[in-house]
Parts: C-alpha cells; structure tokens; sequence
C-alpha cells in the first residue's frame, strides 16, 4: 500500500472518530438541555397508551403535562403500562377497551422495579399503616374525634345537608395521609371493603370470592373507593391486593421526578411538626444552610446522582438515607439500613433488627446475637460512608460519640424513669386502663412523644437549638414541674381514699429515681409549717 493511500486512509478514520464525538457531545448536550427543561424531552406513546394520552390531554390536561416530563415517557412507559389490571383483581375494570385499576399498588410498581420494591417492602415505611392500632391513632379517633357518628350541635348556615358530623374526619385527613390507611372499595351496606375482608393471596388475588358481590360499582363497572380511605398516598398504605404503601407518597404522580425526591422538601409532607421536626431540624443544620445556598450547583437532574461523583455541595435527607454515593453505598429504598438508633418510642433502642426486620428485644448477649440479622453497628457502617465524603474519620467518630452520649442520657435520666413511673401508677391501678382521660398522661405524652423527639432527632442531625432548647429543656421542665408533682398528687389522692398500699409503691419508685446522683440537684419538698397551712 503506497504511503499516499495510507495518509488518505489515517485522514478518513481521523474524520469519522472526529465526527463520532461531535455527535457523542451533541447527544450529550441535548440530554442535559432537556433535564434541565430547556428542551423538550422526546417522548415515547406506546401503542396501547396512544388513546389514554389523546384523552386525557383534553380532559385532565395536567396529568399528561406531568407525565410527558417523566422519564416513563421517554423510554415508553405509559398510562396502561402501569395502571394495566388483571381480570381478577377486585378493582379492575374495563375503561375505553383497556382493562385497569385506578389505584397502582407497590405490587404494580414492582414489575418493572422489583429491587427497589422489596427494599422499600422490608422498611419502616411500609409498615407505617401500623398507626391504625396505635396511641396516635386513638387520639386522632376518640379523644380528637369520635368513632361513631354524632349529632351537630345546630345547623350549619348554607350546608343544609350537614345532619350527622364524621367524628373520624380527625384521623382521615391527618394521621392517615401519612401513614396510610386501609383502601377500602363501598360495599351494598356503605361500609368499606377492604384487605381483612378480600384476603388476598400472594399474587394478589381475593381469596373471598362471596364478598365481591358486594362491592358497588357505577354505571360503566367501576368500583367504587371508600371516601374514608381515597385519596391516600399515605406511605404505609394497606392496599387491596395484600401490598403495603405508595410508591407516589414520595415519587409525585405522574412526573416521578427524581429531582424533586432528591429534596428536602420532599420529605416535609410527614416529617415535620412538634413530633418529629425532621424538616425543620435539617433547616436549621449547616447541612440545610449549605443545600439551601448551593443547591443550584448540585445537579439534582443528575441521571445517577452519585455523591462524590455528580454533587458534593451538601446532603438532603435522600444523601443520607437513601442515595447512592462513591465509597460504596448503593441506592436503597429502605432508610433504616443507615440509621443504628430508633428514637421514636418512649425510650430510644439500638436498631439491631431480625430477619423480618423487627427491633431485637432480647436482652440476654448471646440470645441477642442469635437474632440479629442486620445489626445497628452495620447500618451506622453504612450511614459513615455518606459521612466520610465531607468529613474525617475523627470527626464523624466524635460526632457519633456525643449522640450516642445525648440519647443515653436523654434514656436513664428521663425516658426509663418517666416509664417506670407511668407503668407502676398503672400497675397499682392508679390511673385507668382508658389513655389520655388523666392530665398525667397527656404530661407523659408530651415529654416522650413531642419534647423528647425533638431533642433526640435534633441531636441526630446536628440542630443544637432543637437537641437543647426545643428538646432537653422541655423534657427537665416537663419531667419535675409536670409529671413528678401530679404522680405525687395521684399519690396523695391514693391515701386520702385508703389505697396507702398503692400509693406507697408508686411513691417508692419515684423516690429511688430521685435518690439518684442525676437528680441530687432538686432538694426535695420542704415540709408544710402551720404558718403556710
């Protein structure tokens, strides 16, 4: 081959390699222009969507808008791909030759996204439809509300039909829009048919099949949602096909955006107010100062968005909790294989957990390790590494030194103490078995439920204000200015109607806590002179 061919050859492959990254960046350059919104995205309608994406453009022209900015359109996924249902399921039906279900379930989801739906299936959030036996729950229902129905006081100007008020209205909007509640269809009596009454197998399916002629559809074969129970993306929703939660509690429909689940705002649907300020609590860390002064530059469009790769500026609850990052800390959807304590009951516990995910409540060592599945010191492993992208291994070491010092304290001097009194009074029959009908149990509430989260989540992500003075300070003040004095009132009352056997007990367990060096700071009453009396 002669020298000339050669060079003309070189010259072609040098154009063609030359041409192939013009492209390459061209490509790269269109992609970035459309997640930022300066272009439009291409948009991929697959055939059996085509209909669902005319109509509902003219109809509900939101739905389709947000839908076309996701990036299920792009890659053609569309209306029925994801609302497509099966001939048994309780909720299907036929709607303009499609056969499908208003509601998309977990199960639904984890077609396509199996990985993703089992982590989130083994997390807290999925069982956070448990609220519906819980403390909070009875509040929202009957001392809030009520569980029947009852008469109004007088008629309401303008609301002729307001005959009969719904004393569970509290928990509907409130508790349940959070947590979730059990879906449930109308049935013929107007009560609601949910899950307990389906028995759903495993893939789905009711398994009683009697109580599907009661369920009331409309006049096109649709079933009919319970208004107590839809709208809810509660994200422990009880679904009718047996699956747990709402994958659009935080992945808005119909968009999806992984920008805006990257957010803090995100998150402040349910993480926030006097219980658990998380929200407010990040706002207020150097964390939340740096994400709000440099959020701009940290790609949030990022198709990955791997820390330490496409953004370092600052975390949001989705980098610390859920996101991936360069030291090895892949994407999960379950936030609590990074967290090691779990602050939200009375007392804090350490978050080894078993196989079905479930705290271990074995106190014998070697018990203990026979149960643990996935122990705290893993997940607090796992939340280091977000750490170690900004900070030293001295300094997240000593960070996790003065929290776990915080919580423990927070635990001997007043969660164990405040519990161990509640249990003796209730023990000895000094309080009644019905919650929140003495002042010394809303006291109780408070300190463990409102001021005691705070100050524990406040020392979790570094907010000092809400660790000490919306935290410590109202759980000391609650403790020996509330509690302590009407448990000794309850005493008192215990002896003047003869129950001295009772009051003596309760009396002896709160005079061993303040026996302790911690509490020597208070000197106990002064007797009553005949002067004062």
């Amino acid at each position: 081959m002669k020298l000339e061919t050669k060079r003309y050859i070189i010259g072609f492959l040098g154009m063609v390699f030359l041409a192939s990254l013009v492209l390459v960046q061209a490509m790269e350059v269109a992609r970035k222009r459309e997640e930022v919104g300066l272009a439009a995205a291409h948009i991929a309608v697959p055939a059996a969507s085509q209909s669902c994406v005319e109509c509902h453009g003219k109809q509900s022209p939101g739905i389709i808008d947000h839908w076309k900015g996701s990036t299920h359109a792009r890659k053609g996924v569309g209306c029925v791909e994801c609302h497509k249902a099966e001939k048994n399921d309780v909720d299907a039906f036929t709607h303009h030759g499609a056969l499908i279900a208003t509601v998309v379930t977990p199960k639904d989801c984890g077609r396509c996204h199996k990985k993703e739906t089992e982590e989130f299936m083994h997390s807290h959030h999925a069982k956070a439809g448990n609220i519906l036996a819980s403390l909070d729950n009875f509040l929202a229902e009957t001392v809030e509300g009520s569980r029947v129905p009852f008469n109004p006081h007088s008629p309401t100007p303008g609301r002729p039909e307001i005959t009969e008020v719904n004393g569970m209205a509290s928990s509907f909007v409130g508790c349940q829009q959070c947590h979730g509640s059990k879906v449930a269809l109308v049935g013929r009596d107007g009560n609601g048919i949910t899950v307990d009454q389906l028995k759903p197998g495993p893939d789905g399916v009711p398994t009683n099949l009697a109580i599907l002629d009661q369920i009331v559809k409309d006049e096109s074969g649709k079933p009919k949602y319970h208004p107590s129970s839809w709208p809810n993306t509660g994200i422990g929703r009880l679904n009718l096909d047996g699956s747990l939660g709402s994958c659009s509690a935080c992945h808005s429909r119909h968009d999806f955006s992984p920008r805006r689940a990257r957010q803090p705002e995100n998150c402040g649907k349910c993480h926030l107010g006097p219980d658990h300020p998380q929200k407010e609590i990040f706002e207020e860390s150097k964390h939340g100062v740096a994400y709000r002064d440099l959020k701009e530059h940290m790609n949030l469009d990022a198709e990955k968005w791997v820390l330490g790769e496409d953004y370092s500026q600052a975390p949001t609850c989705a980098t610390c909790h859920m996101s991936a990052n360069s030291k090895g800390g892949e994407v999960t959807h379950d936030p609590g294989k990074r967290i090691s304590w779990s602050n939200r009951p009375a007392v804090s516990k350490v978050l080894d957990t078993d196989a079905d995910g479930k705290i271990v409540g074995e106190t014998d060592p070697a018990k203990r390790r026979s149960l643990i599945a996935f122990s705290a010191e893993e997940k607090r492993t796992n939340m280091k590494q977000v750490c170690h992208h900004c900070h030293t291994p001295d300094y997240v070491s000593s960070f996790y030194k003065q929290y776990d010092d915080f919580v423990v304290l927070y635990n001997e001097k007043f969660g164990k103490p405040g519990e161990s009194i509640m249990k003796e009074l209730a023990a000895q029959g000094l309080t009644t078995k019905t919650q929140f009908d003495e002042e010394i149990e809303w006291t109780w509430f408070y300190l463990w439920h409102h001021e005691g989260r705070r100050a524990r989540h406040g020392a979790a992500m570094m907010a000092p204000d809400y660790a000490h003075w919306h935290g410590m300070y109202e759980v000391a003040e609650r403790f020996y200015q509330k509690l302590i004095p009407q448990a000794r009132e309850i005493i008192e009352h215990a002896r003047v109607v003869g129950r001295t056997e009772q009051a003596d007990a309760v009396e002896k367990v709160i005079n061993e806590i303040l026996a302790r060096p911690e509490h020597a700071w208070k000197e106990p009453p002064a007797e009553k002179t005949a002067a004062a009396e």
